[in-house]
């Protein structure tokens, strides 16, 4: 008997058995795949199940792009793969077929319906393009691993960026960068910590949980086992206690009552194995160390080498664990309550944890607009690549989960498989703006992520347009391509939201490539004056903050915000909502604890917004500490403009 909050799954049948019962949907979809163009619209395909069950997780939709290849025989010689990549405008050339299966309901005797959407082939995005970019100054270090560092002061756009030791021979790995005074300041760092997991504690400090220990590394201590926190006020990483395991490549997430869940990661850097449990760290008592948590069964078994897998905290506590091809939801007793549907094989064949890295999301939040709780998420996976890709293509397409609490249940729509406008990515960075839409930046066209190998590299094909994604969009509308990127970015690339509302990027460490690995780059891509690394710090500019829009602008709003309160903001223009975002904290294609939430605005008058804070009755919906406040304005071409940020606090009592 399945759990009473938990959503359990059958497989349904197959597909083309169910179009052969009805003989006009099989001409329809024989017309459709057999055709250059793919069938515009939609086609219920009934499989006997009433669609009152769609919120329990038996409604499964697919949304079927023309997809350009299909993933099996992705193993192709890795030269003739860049040159036919390099030389083609990555746009889908044939529809991959569509298979029946692995589409689940739940057992517990009910029976739903399945929706078949398709668009037109070749996706026209948007004519304006999502964004600009500007150049902006050279940093000191590599920014591997990039965090907001939000205690500076409200408007402050200060940031911490983390390295290594150059050449393993300096104890200053990390360095303090502030954007409007363009200066830095260096970091003594006595552990190695490269390749941790960094997040920005409530107290708004950032934290690293493991690191690396380089052989060549004479004057650093291994840094696998400590956590260590950053104190701007003194200019100081402190080392402040140690886990149970070594863990490289490690994912913290920040949970109820500002604790600190700390997943993957192992001790044997890019071996394995698997770490067989999580731990726990409560900032409250830094030097007391960490205590050992049970992995999800689910979890476990799908997540591989379980190295930087996707955490995060949902609005009601539960603590969702994604690893390459699956995952599950706990509770706050760790037990498991929902299982992540199977990614569709035929149309997401790809993997998503490194080196196939995928970039994923959590979706911006709403509120209800009675009670101001966040009741539906969504998890977005862009890009990836093929099982034991050497080369071989990127995946073109993204895949999204609808998610919604029903009940004592979480419930799904079922994965949303979508064509990326032509575009394939692996190792990619995603940024969620402050108007819920998502910026998927820079990465590779092929390979995957990872260090060189000799004088080879495993990424391939640098992407020069971003994406841009909006999530409120009609099916097939979504994605809209940028202009041309001022700067590649590869392996050991880094971007956040800044306080401008732009998005910053820095970092990379495998951009000097030249010939057919480089692609096809257009002239007006400016390569890294120091090979391989690129000290370089670079803006993303969405085109609804671009120059001439006119945005809102907070003239002022209270540095500390109450859960459950009504707050006030005085501005100037037009102002149609309010957003927070929460610090980030950037590495290897993850942005740890990234979470925007839209809030219900109470009025806006003459200059005065009253605004309503997250809930009390949901404070995991937005944990305690710093948040970047924005205002809305008014809807441009593109999407809605917004204002600049300002730094806030968000507190219980």
């Amino acid at each position: 008997m399945p759990q009473p909050t938990q959503s359990r799954r059958i497989i349904c049948g197959a597909l083309l058995p169910a179009l052969a019962a009805t003989p006009l949907l099989l001409l329809l979809f024989l017309a459709a795949s057999s055709s250059p163009g793919v069938l515009s619209g939609e086609v219920d395909l009934p499989f006997g199940v009433s669609a009152g069950h769609r919120r329990g997780g038996s409604h499964r939709t697919m949304y079927m792009q023309s997809l350009r290849d299909n993933a099996d025989g992705a193993e192709a010689e890795s030269k003739s793969v860049l040159n036919s990549i390099s030389n083609a405008s990555m746009s889908s050339t044939r529809g991959m077929p569509l298979r029946g299966g692995g589409h689940n309901h739940d057992d517990d005797g009910s029976r739903g319906r399945r929706r078949l959407q398709k668009s037109a082939k070749g996706q026209n995005p948007q004519q304006l393009v999502a964004a600009s970019f500007e150049m902006g100054f050279r940093a000191p270090v590599i920014s591997i691993a990039l965090t907001h560092l939000p205690k500076a002061g409200p408007t402050n756009r200060k940031y911490f960026m983390y390295w290594r030791a150059i050449g393993g021979k300096s104890t200053q790995s990390a360095a303090t960068v502030d954007i409007d005074t363009m200066k830095s300041n260096m970091i003594t760092t006595n552990l190695d910590q490269f390749c941790n997991g960094p997040i920005v504690l409530a107290d708004g400090n950032p934290a690293l949980f493991g690191g690396y220990d380089e052989p060549k590394n004479k004057l650093q201590a291994d840094g696998r086992k400590w956590i260590s926190v950053y104190d701007d006020s003194q200019k100081k990483l402190i080392s402040t206690t140690t886990m149970l395991y070594g863990r490289w490549y490690p994912t913290p997430c920040m949970i109820t009552g500002n604790k600190v869940l700390i997943v993957g990661g192992t001790s044997n850097m890019d071996k394995g194995p698997m770490l067989p449990v999580a731990e726990l760290w409560d900032p409250a008592k830094p030097t007391i160390g960490t205590v050992q948590l049970p992995l999800p069964p689910t979890f476990k078994k799908v997540a591989g080498n379980n190295w930087y897998p996707f955490v995060v905290m949902l609005p009601r506590g539960e603590i969702l664990w994604w690893g390459d091809r699956g995952g599950s939801i706990t509770d706050a007793n760790w037990n498991e309550i929902y299982k992540f549907p199977d990614l569709p094989k035929n149309t997401f064949p790809y993997r998503t944890m490194y080196p196939y890295t995928s970039s994923i999301v959590l979706g911006a939040l709403k509120p209800d607009p009675k009670t101001g709780e966040y009741n539906t998420f969504s998890v977005i996976i862009f890009g990836g690549a093929p099982d034991g890709s050497k080369g071989a293509p990127a995946a073109p397409v993204s895949a999204r989960l609808d998610m919604s609490y029903c009940s004592k249940r979480i419930c799904d729509n079922g994965w949303v498989i979508e064509d990326m406008a032509g575009q394939r990515r692996v190792m990619p960075t995603t940024t969620v703006l402050p108007n819920g839409k998502v910026l998927v930046h820079a990465g590779a066209q092929a390979g995957v992520a990872g260090w060189k190998s000799g004088s080879n590299y495993k990424g391939t094909l640098p992407a020069y347009l971003d994406l841009m994604y909006d999530p409120n969009a009609s099916l097939g509308k979504r994605y809209s391509l940028s202009a041309t990127l001022g700067i590649i970015r590869m392996y050991h690339t880094t971007s956040c939201l800044d306080l401008s509302g732009k998005v910053i990027s820095a970092g990379c460490e495998t951009c000097g490539m030249t010939g057919a690995a480089a692609g096809n780059l257009p002239a007006t891509v400016s390569r890294s004056p120091d090979g391989d690394s690129d000290f370089r710090i670079s803006f993303a500019v969405p085109t609804e903050i671009g120059p001439g829009v006119e945005r809102p602008v907070i003239v002022s709003a209270p540095q500390i915000i109450k859960r459950g309160s009504v707050f006030t903001v005085f501005y100037t223009g037009t102002v149609t909502g309010a957003t927070l975002a929460a610090p980030c904290a950037n590495t290897h294609s993850i942005n740890m604890n990234q979470r925007v939430l839209f809030l219900n605005v109470v009025s806006v008058s003459n200059g005065v917004a009253r605004v309503q804070a997250p809930p009390l009755s949901q404070p995991a919906a937005a944990h305690e500490g710093y948040y970047q406040l924005f205002l809305l304005g008014a809807q441009t071409a593109t999407g809605k403009t917004y204002s600049k940020g300002l730094w806030v606090k968000l507190v219980d009592k």
